[in-house]
């Protein structure tokens, strides 16, 4: 049996590239950095949601501007570990945590290049709508961006919901 991925925050700390299914390089910025040299918090979240974002459009056939369904982001989060910085390249992994009816909640984990110990565990949960009036109907996510969820299961993660009926 696979290693539990826990939701903890001693877990988070512990957490290993290969815990995430899909990875991006970022190349960090001059003006990523705060005063202090480390990536400025705001970031983060950008590093989280253009990683989802680009999973969405590059392989789920996901149009910000013309899907008939949307997922809107009920909640976010992200714990700091350690610091990254200006100059270097990220690692940045996905997974996700539950694939629920009309809800999706990811998990993407940041890792300095050359370093082992995770930087940043941060997430968020999307709810699915429609686009024209911004409500979870029977539908919820869409079976084409569903089945592409699926892969983003860690398969070593017994804890992980995942989806019954595709």
């Amino acid at each position: 049996m696979g290693r539990t991925i826990g939701l903890d925050l001693k877990s988070k700390r512990e957490r290993r590239r290969s815990d995430y299914v899909f990875h991006q390089d970022y190349r960090t910025r001059w003006a990523d950095n705060d005063m202090f040299h480390h990536l400025n918090n705001p970031i983060y979240g950008v590093l989280i949601d253009s990683i989802i974002n680009s999973y969405l459009i590059d392989k789920c056939g996901y149009s910000t501007s013309k899907s008939d369904r949307i997922g809107l982001v009920a909640n976010s989060y992200c714990d700091y570990f350690g610091s990254a910085q200006y100059p270097g390249v990220l690692d940045v992994g996905l997974r996700v945590v539950k694939l629920g009816k009309s809800s999706v909640v990811y998990e993407v984990g940041v890792f300095q290049q050359g370093e082992e110990k995770v930087k940043a565990v941060g997430g968020f949960t999307q709810i699915w709508v429609k686009r024209e009036d911004n409500k979870v109907d029977s539908e919820g996510v869409p079976r084409h961006i569903r089945e592409e969820m699926a892969k983003l299961v860690n398969s070593e993660d017994s804890d992980v919901v995942k989806p019954s009926k595709l």
